[in-house]
């Protein structure tokens, strides 16, 4: 078994944002259905890989002293690498992501209705880009906005995140790591982000990352990143060092084969 997301603790996260009747209905609905689910499903299996600490620790509790691997999500850093200069002078902010996606939606939702008007009013030459394939009416609405950009898919995001001042991460649910802010770290672009946005990944607030959980939180790390270009610098450079160490693909899945070999009683695999 590998976990992917939670669903069961997704659904709840969601409950407690949900501020209509029938929508909170219906993650209740799933909460329930999910978490039986999961319950049921999780004791069919010899052994688990978790992406993170959070989820081995709640397989741990569930595959009743059956091993549990933890092999974090990674990214491939040759593909994802910085192919040309910081910019001099950046002025996007960029999100990416599956805008369908329910978690993806509240959170650029919230960073539109709550972070930029304060933004663009201090900063109006800065420009929010939305990166990601089937954007729902409510992100192509946010279209309207002065300097709010809505992209849809793109061929390829890496353009659009080497080139921005920030990547933002402005999560308030769903589960497992974020692929994305792996991928914006491997290109050199400094990234803001809740701490549940960055849930089961080993960074550093300052150091690697940028946290930020409120909206006057998310004007100053940005504020800071445009009035002092050697903090982006500085972080850019630690957060690739972070992925190349730690989430390289070629390096973060030893686990998955020590797994396989105690599951099998150490046969050589051919």
């Amino acid at each position: 078994l590998s976990t992917h997301n939670i669903e069961s603790q997704r659904f709840a996260r969601e409950l407690k944002l949900a501020s209509w009747s029938f929508r909170r209905v219906v993650l209740q609905a799933d909460q329930w259905l999910f978490g039986d689910w999961e319950k049921k499903t999780v004791r069919r299996f010899h052994g688990a890989i978790a992406v993170s600490e959070q989820d081995r620790k709640w397989l741990q509790e569930r595959l009743a002293g059956r091993p549990v691997a933890l092999a974090p999500n990674g990214v491939d850093t040759t593909y994802f690498r910085r192919q040309s200069p910081f910019p001099v002078n950046p002025v996007t902010i960029v999100f990416t992501g599956v805008m369908d996606y329910p978690p993806n939606e509240d959170a650029v939702l919230w960073f539109a209705e709550k972070v930029w008007p304060w933004l663009r009013h201090r900063r109006p030459e800065l420009v929010f880009q939305i990166v990601g394939t089937r954007p729902t009416a409510r992100i192509m609405a946010l279209a309207a906005q002065a300097g709010i950009v809505v992209t849809g898919e793109v061929p390829d995001v890496r353009p659009y995140v080497e080139q921005a001042l920030a990547f933002v991460v402005p999560l308030r649910s769903g589960g497992g790591t974020r692929l994305k802010i792996l991928q914006a770290m491997a290109i050199g672009c400094p990234v803001i982000s809740t701490r549940l946005g960055a849930e089961g990944l080993t960074v550093g607030d300052r150091d690697d990352i940028l946290f930020a959980e409120q909206p006057g939180e998310f004007v100053a790390r940005i504020e800071e990143l445009k009035s002092l270009p050697e903090t982006g610098s500085r972080l850019a450079v630690s957060a690739r060092a972070l992925v190349l160490r730690q989430y390289d693909w070629r390096s973060c899945l030893g686990a998955v084969d020590r797994l396989y070999d105690e599951l099998l009683g150490g046969e050589t695999r051919t």
